[in-house]
């Protein structure tokens, strides 16, 4: 199954109501790449969607750090399908599944650290150079076997254009990614980097304690805790974290975004001094010279401003 004259599909890596994921092959330079195709909703405006793709991907291929898979190529078919054409992350766990495969034996603290500073070091690149995920999840956010951490998806959000939480009446309607957003994406916000710091909240949230900040049920319920009630601290499941990065991340969970903090950098900081003593993680290495995190630190310093 090709792609224009360039690119071949070979094995699906998933695939959602809004899109596929491909593992492919680049035929003219001979590589394996990863190939998005992006369906936007069929209520919205192709043609804005088009745009605010194109805009995004222009600024996503300028964007050079080790947590960012490199964009290649992107465009769009004759079904009307986007398509983003990306480095291939192989052999990458995603934190979804991370959580999952672990059950009830948390991730140790300070593998948590590291991590989230990971996260927050590429969020930190990309929000200097305009980009906003909008959509981060346990499950676009993966960790390759060195212990490097890569944001996937960007760009992808700007081409979706979800329905307002009040239109939302069935669990099928849910977006996973909805169970992540910020209390004030309502639909009339436009989203910003206080949105993606809340879904890194969310995300060291349920590291940490291995369950989301709010879980319910109902779908529609547990979007609306978000809005409307406080989480519990981490405490209340485990003992071991750190005052401090416990308010670290009710920090990053604050229902107003000028309450949180001032930016990614801020959390990578914040996150760094614990980063230390880092246990064997199964399925995981460590090359010696190659600490992921510090190579990250590197790219934070060498941010302008």
């Amino acid at each position: 199954m090709g792609i224009g004259d360039r690119y071949e599909r070979r094995a699906p890596l998933a695939v959602g109501g809004m899109g596929e994921i491909w593992e492919g092959t680049d035929t003219r330079l001979n590589r394996n790449v990863a190939i998005k195709l992006v369906r936007p909703v069929a209520n919205g405006d192709p043609a804005d969607a088009r745009r605010r793709f194109y805009r995004e991907a222009r600024v996503l291929a300028r964007l050079r750090h080790p947590g960012v898979p490199v964009l290649y190529d992107f465009g769009q078919l004759g079904d009307g399908d986007l398509f983003i054409v990306m480095e291939l992350v192989a052999d990458a766990v995603s934190l979804r599944d991370l959580i999952a495969e672990r059950g009830a034996d948390t991730l140790p603290v300070p593998w948590v650290a590291a991590i989230g500073a990971q996260l927050c070091a590429a969020l930190a690149a990309a929000h200097r150079a305009g980009l906003i995920h909008r959509d981060l999840t346990p499950s676009n956010v993966v960790l390759a076997p060195d212990t490097t951490v890569k944001i996937l998806d960007f760009g992808v959000a700007t081409a979706l254009e979800y329905a307002e939480f009040s239109e939302i009446t069935r669990p099928g309607d849910i977006p996973g990614s909805l169970l992540y957003a910020a209390p004030e994406l309502d639909g009339h916000t436009k989203a910003g980097v206080g949105g993606d710091l809340y879904s890194v909240g969310c995300i060291l949230y349920e590291l940490l304690t291995g369950r989301r900040v709010f879980q319910d049920e109902s779908p529609v319920e547990e979007i609306a805790r978000h809005r409307e009630e406080d989480a519990l601290t981490p405490a209340f499941v485990r003992d071991d974290v750190p005052e401090p990065v416990e308010r670290l991340v009710l920090t990053l969970l604050a229902k107003d975004p000028a309450d949180r903090p001032a930016g990614a950098g801020r959390v990578f900081a914040a996150l760094l001094p614990y980063v230390r003593d880092l246990p064997p993680l199964p399925g995981f290495h460590t090359l010696a010279g190659t600490d992921p995190v510090h190579m990250y630190a590197r790219a934070v310093a060498a941010l302008p401003g």
